[in-house]
């Protein structure tokens, strides 16, 4: 008999062993060792109350990693990975695990269900999509390495660390979860962005992979957003441009990186970044 109970009535190594076994045999595996399976509750806001496990007959067999954070009033979670072991897959389970791990977001009062699933995992996406969830964008993993002839419009810009960000009105609320403010000052995340007056026209959120003063290692972009005029697109470019350190040879990267309107994914491109092989579907269910 199926049925399910929370996370934290395993012990975190049952626990891993659960989520190695659950992502066996996929096309990008995963078994990270007990240490930075632990490290991801904290690292990335998941909850061992909010997660669920399927069991069949006291016998783990699936789970749902889940966390939940709440922005302008409105509970926002975050499915942070979902598996069933390869003895039961194929079963029709997999429903009847989302459904399990839907009602405790219903349970916490949550208002907004959102996930990743990888773009070449069509069963996947077809699974989130028969239990409700809805396309919101593409997500994107570009990569450029070295320098990069571009001169950009000459703007005052701003800039403070991610953590500043967290609550205010810069970036949309509901993005995938690993690129909000709240989460990236734990990787040195910082923000710059471009004013008119007391308004941001333009606003940036990446990361600098630096030690203890020597040369940057590289550098991630998380988000980057701009007014739908002109003068925010200039800002933009500008703004990317310095976030980014288009004059040194260092490699740079996206994560998790939206579509959205295009404008900056296009700008991107223009001056070199390519798209690798890896791409995500950002998934959203109003609860």
């Amino acid at each position: 008999m199926i049925h399910f109970k929370s996370l934290d009535t395993l012990s975190f190594k049952e626990a891993s062993e659960l989520f190695n076994k659950g992502f066996e045999g996929y096309s990008i595996p995963m078994s990270p060792p007990l240490d930075a399976y632990v490290a991801r509750f904290g690292n990335e806001g998941l909850s061992p109350e909010c997660s669920v496990v399927m069991l069949e007959d006291e016998k783990p067999i699936g789970f749902v990693l889940q966390g939940i954070r709440e922005v302008d009033g409105k509970k926002i979670s975050w499915n942070g990975g979902t598996g069933i072991i390869p003895s039961h897959r194929g079963k029709g389970l997999g429903r009847q695990l989302m459904e399990g791990a839907e009602q405790v977001l219903r349970e916490k009062g949550v208002h907004i269900s959102t996930l990743e699933a990888l773009s070449m995992n069509e069963p996947a996406i077809r699974l989130y999509q028969s239990v409700g969830y809805d396309i919101e964008d593409q997500l994107l993993f570009l990569e450029q390495e070295g320098r990069i002839e571009y001169s950009p419009a000459a703007i005052a810009t701003e800039r403070f660390p991610a953590f500043q960000a967290i609550g205010a009105s810069i970036f949309n609320p509901v993005v995938p979860w690993q690129i909000d403010p709240a989460n990236t000052p734990k990787v040195g995340g910082e923000v710059l962005v471009a004013k008119r007056g007391n308004d941001v026209i333009a606003a940036v959120l990446f990361r600098k992979r630096q030690t203890n003063g020597k040369e940057i290692e590289g550098i991630t972009l998380f988000q980057a957003v701009a007014e739908e005029t002109d003068e925010g697109l200039s800002a933009l470019k500008a703004l990317l441009a310095e976030a980014m350190e288009f004059t040194k040879p260092v490699k740079r990267t996206t994560y998790n990186f939206q579509i959205g309107d295009g404008r900056a994914v296009d700008f991107l491109k223009s001056v070199g970044f390519k798209e690798t092989n890896i791409s995500q579907v950002f998934m959203v269910k109003e609860l």
